[in-house]
């Protein structure tokens, strides 16, 4: 689900070039675009459907004409920012059509693997949550992955269905949306104007390639237990002032301060995110981290020319 999203669209690519049958679900709404699934769409392995996750009844016989095996969930609303403007379509997308991918994968006996997020821990000042820390989320759209979690593991407790759910951290890469931070600043920087950047820019992030996190996610699928949830995280972390002056330099612009607009830092603002990805390690990955190479290649890349 949500295969023409950013993440959804690179582990789309990572399934079908490891040889499997892929039957992609999207809505196309405005996080959804079709030049995401390029190779995909090219590919004999590869069947689209349009359609919305909030119907159960159409997810089921999606299930069933495609002989699906596993439901690989990531059809989400993710923007913070939009989420504290205005809720109802995070709960109604992120909660409701969990659900009804629940009741499909009850149904058919489908196993589940669910995107979840490093921001159902909250803000972490001086540690690295791992998969068994509280859930803390402190904004709507966290609460809305939070409350898709429990409903989850409710399903597999009352009803016996099969999950793994992963926490990636904040990803980056080609395809990524405009709305989002590391998008903002090359857009903005193309159209000759200054980089929006909330209070001081000191918030830290971990930084992790898209294409890392599919990878991820197809090992995890192939080697993982049934019921388990894993962190994905690069352990890299960067400030968001030292990540826009990073991309300065990239786009030739040393003097970096002076592509800087402080604005207003927006309401419950985490300031750091930090998870401990030691149990995906055991299992037997290890994230490849080059954050200079890979945003090189994020900026050069024509596909993060967003709209």
């Amino acid at each position: 689900t949500g295969c023409a999203g950013f993440i959804g669209s690179h582990v789309t690519d990572e399934f079908l070039k490891a040889g499997y049958n892929v039957t992609g679900l999207d809505s196309f709404t405005y996080a959804g675009k079709m030049e995401n699934i390029d190779y995909a769409l090219r590919h004999p392995n590869f069947k689209m459907v349009r359609g919305n996750i909030i119907t159960p009844t159409a997810v089921s016989t999606w299930i069933k004409e495609s002989n699906v095996d596993w439901v690989v969930h990531l059809a989400a609303e993710t923007h913070v920012d939009n989420s504290i403007e205005s809720s109802d379509v995070f709960m109604k997308t992120n909660i409701l059509g969990t659900k009804s991918i629940l009741d499909a994968c009850r149904e058919n006996k489908t196993k589940l693997l669910h995107f979840s997020t490093d921001e159902v821990y909250g803000s972490s000042l001086n540690r690295s949550f791992v998969e068994r820390s509280k859930l803390d989320p402190r904004n709507p759209y966290s609460a809305s992955k939070a409350a898709a979690e429990h409903l989850i593991t409710s399903y597999e407790n009352t009803y016996g269905v099969e999950y793994i759910i992963v926490r990636p951290s904040n990803n980056f890469g080609p395809r990524q949306h405009s709305e989002k931070f590391l998008p903002t600043i090359i857009r903005k920087l193309q159209s000759g104007q200054k980089i929006p950047v909330y209070g001081s820019g000191k918030q830290e992030r971990e930084w992790m390639y898209v294409k890392e996190t599919a990878k991820a996610t197809r090992f995890i699928l192939e080697n993982s237990r049934m019921n388990e949830t894993y962190n994905i995280s690069s352990r890299f972390h960067m400030q968001n002032i030292d990540v826009a002056k990073k991309v300065c330099e990239l786009m030739d612009k040393p003097d970096w301060r002076n592509w800087i607009d402080h604005v207003e830092d927006r309401p419950g603002h985490d300031f750091r995110y930090s998870i401990n990805p030691s149990k995906l390690n055991r299992l037997g990955y290890f994230v490849d981290n080059d954050f200079d190479k890979q945003l090189e290649e994020t900026v050069n890349d024509f596909s993060c020319v967003w709209n």
